[in-house]
């Protein structure tokens, strides 16, 4: 085996704990001569090795095995497979040396080296001084140095936009979704579920999950959400109607019961003190000027009564939070076909969206979500619990949730 074949195996054994495949080591071996007339001179067996574990490092693969020894899983290497593939690297003192510079990027002092080739003397496995190198702070400031962006994926970040089933690859989105009791599997994504997590998600990236900020929602039912917020803010207050039709159907998302005792509608425990339910009515609500830091609604004002009714109700939530404040609002947007009573076509919401004294965060609504996405529209009369549910329609008016946030100017 030439020198940099030999290199190239030690690299593999010690960094990703397995032995090089012949065709990894064919064509690393041609990364290593590429631009080369003659060998390989030391020097630049030393600068493309380092360039190899570098490489390595920053892989996939190794990123993997990190995590998992950082999380103390199983790594899914066979232990008695790895151990004897160390074991063929040489004796003690050489192993801790490759082992330093290619895990710490440095020559191992002499401390360091008698230490760990005297433990393997007395039966630790060079395993576990692979193991106690990977996670000491030496290496982990190494690691940031070498891969810097190393498992940061693209993920989306959008607040003003369709339904979006692109959160459900934002990690940070994923959590918020978690904790809020509802599946985080792609199968079972959800508009109700985009709406509670897209809210939570907003609200932390706008730094308003804090104990002095007070959230009004309306036409708020007793979801999710509300007992959610109340474990992240200083004050919730929950309105609706709780009356009418509201009170036998969809959950029975009115049930006037919740006004009275509203722990017994909480989907996990909550701080009580900050969440109070309160019938009003949103087109004229009870609430001062400027008393709020947030008002939502989600999927409630297209039954406020048409575009008129739903603009009332926004002008009413803009009234009660203080300039600088955040307006949040989810509501039904067709995609296609024909008007129909309860959802708003791409004009009116464009109409409801530029009320004087709002502004859209970011400057931007994306409404070409299903554009780029190929989508089967539930059909609400015929099976309204089939998921995935994110676009779904009343006979030929397909539509989705269109979720905003606005800024009181």
């Amino acid at each position: 085996m030439t020198d940099a074949s030999q290199f190239i195996a030690d690299a593999f054994v010690v960094v990703l704990g397995r032995d090089v495949s012949p065709v990894e080591l064919r064509d690393t071996l041609r990364a290593f001569t590429s631009g080369l007339s003659s060998g390989l001179s030391s020097g630049q067996l030393e600068d493309r090795g380092r360039a190899l574990v570098v490489r390595l490092l920053s892989s996939p693969e190794f990123r993997l095995l990190h995590d998992a020894l950082i999380a103390g899983r199983d790594t899914g290497r066979d232990a008695d497979v790895q151990e004897r593939a160390l074991a063929r690297l040489g004796d003690e003192n050489y192993f801790v040396s490759i082992a330093y510079e290619h895990l710490l990027g440095r020559p191992a002092d002499d401390a360091g080296r008698g230490h760990y080739a005297e433990a393997i003397r007395h039966g630790d496995s060079r395993s576990s001084v692979l193991r106690s190198l990977l996670l000491s702070p030496e290496f982990a400031d190494r690691f940031r140095r070498v891969a810097p962006q190393g498992g940061v994926v693209p993920r989306d970040r959008q607040l003003c936009e369709l339904a979006n089933p692109a959160k459900w690859d934002n990690p940070e989105w994923v959590a918020l979704l978690r904790s809020l009791g509802i599946p985080d599997d792609k199968m079972s994504m959800h508009r109700k579920g985009y709406e509670f997590a897209q809210l939570a998600y907003g609200l932390s990236a706008l730094g308003l999950l804090r104990d002095d900020v007070r959230v009004l929602s309306v036409g708020a039912g007793h979801e999710a959400v509300l007992y959610w917020l109340a474990n992240h803010v200083g004050r919730v207050i929950a309105t609706d109607r709780y009356e009418g039709v509201w009170q036998n159907v969809q959950s029975r998302e009115g049930d006037a019961g919740v006004l009275h005792t509203p722990r017994d509608y909480a989907p996990f425990p909550y701080r009580e003190d900050r969440l109070v339910f309160l019938q009003m009515d949103g087109l004229a609500l009870g609430v001062r000027s400027g008393a709020m830091d947030v008002a939502y609604s989600l999927s409630s004002i297209e039954h406020f009564g048409g575009v008129e009714g739903a603009t009332r109700a926004i002008d009413e939530m803009a009234r009660v939070i203080k300039p600088g404040g955040i307006l949040a609002l989810a509501t039904e947007y067709v995609i296609s076909g024909p008007p129909h009573d309860e959802t708003f076509s791409p004009e009116e919401f464009d109409a409801l969206i530029a009320r004087p004294g709002l502004s859209l965060v970011g400057g931007a609504f994306d409404r070409s979500v299903y554009a780029r996405y190929e989508y089967a529209a539930v059909d609400l009369y015929a099976n309204p619990h089939q998921t995935p549910h994110m676009v779904v329609r009343f006979n030929d008016t397909v539509f989705t949730t269109a979720f905003v946030f606005m800024r009181k100017t």
